[in-house]
């Protein structure tokens, strides 16, 4: 009885004493949710400036970047799609709203996208077909089953325009300020945007962009910046948007800044035989 009992303690004690090795998973919030590990990341002095001197320093970063181009791998998720859609591919950018994105897998060219910031056109070589529509609003790509805001992804690189008219506010945090852009009428002030931005580098780390009444657009986390020809690069943005439930993920390499782009390359070739679909 007595081994027994002690049998039973022993056991009761390895387990026990196994069960303390083990803790409870700590889910890591998404970057949507949490940027402090980002901005934990980032060493160096902080600094002390106006909004005035925030705002002239991106438009003077931005002035900067007349053009990129860059390999990508790319993850895209959308309620559509049953597994996130990835592929490897470039991208190409002209200041201020010139872009254009190939993507590939396996050799395979999935698509060809070009925009100059008021049209888009989308090539799906697979599937022979073609989309074109306005730049600035969401679209559904039926063929692909996902949804595609062709616009925004030029505008990222260009804080002048996410600036231009607008009113900013700031707040002072310890580790990055967050910048309220403001748009002034006459009887009415409404928030169009927000830039968080560390104050070690003064670089911004995230981007929220507003719908006209007042829900999120856009959210976009930029990290791992590096220095490109006196410009400062993300090499990875990750973009969200809410209301479609739709996320992006880029990751860039073997990035040329402000490089001879030939205009024509904004110009899809699509063969005559391709049929295309008009979306408004």
């Amino acid at each position: 009885m007595k081994i027994s009992v002690f049998s039973s303690f022993v056991f009761f004690s390895m387990i026990m004493s196994g069960c303390a090795t083990y803790k409870t998973a700590v889910l890591k919030k998404p970057v949507w949710e949490d940027t402090s590990a980002i901005l934990a990341n980032i060493q160096g002095e902080r600094q002390n400036l106006t909004v005035q001197q925030i705002r002239d320093i991106l438009i003077s970063t931005s002035s900067r970047l007349t053009g990129f181009r860059a390999n990508i791998d790319l993850a895209l998720t959308t309620p559509d799609a049953k597994v996130p859609v990835r592929c490897t591919g470039l991208i190409l950018y002209q200041s201020p709203r010139s872009l254009r994105a190939i993507g590939a897998k396996f050799a395979t060219t999935l698509f060809d996208m070009s925009s100059d910031g008021n049209r888009f056109w989308l090539y799906i070589p697979p599937e022979n077909l073609a989309y074109t529509g306005e730049s600035n609003t969401f679209h559904k790509i039926e063929v692909l089953g996902i949804s595609i805001f062709p616009g925004d992804m030029a505008s990222l690189f260009n804080y002048r325009e996410i600036l231009q008219g607008k009113q900013p506010t700031m707040e002072t945090w310890p580790a990055y300020w967050l910048l309220h852009m403001l748009e002034v009428g006459n009887e009415d002030v409404n928030l169009k945007g927000n830039l968080m931005i560390d104050r070690v580098n003064a670089e911004v780390v995230r981007c929220e962009l507003f719908n006209p009444d007042g829900s999120v657009r856009l959210e976009a986390v930029f990290t791992n910046y590096t220095t490109q020809n006196e410009c400062r690069i993300p090499q990875k943005i990750d973009v969200r948007w809410p209301t479609y439930n739709t996320t992006l993920s880029i990751t860039f390499s073997h990035i040329t800044v402000n490089g001879v782009i030939d205009p024509k390359l904004f110009t899809l070739s699509i063969p005559e035989e391709t049929q295309i679909i008009t979306l408004n």
